[in-house]
């Protein structure tokens, strides 16, 4: 395998774990529930 190859491999790679991890913590900040304007205590069960 060329090692040009292996390089564009390797990147997309990477950013494919970059992008599942940013997309885990977005989601993560997120409040849980309607965001508070209904009188919900919010709290995640």
């Amino acid at each position: 395998m060329r090692p040009e190859l292996q390089t564009v491999i390797a990147l997309g790679l990477v950013l494919a774990a970059v992008g599942y991890f940013v997309t885990r913590w977005l989601r993560a900040r997120r409040k849980p529930g309607c965001g508070g304007g209904c009188g919900c205590s919010g709290k995640k069960f």
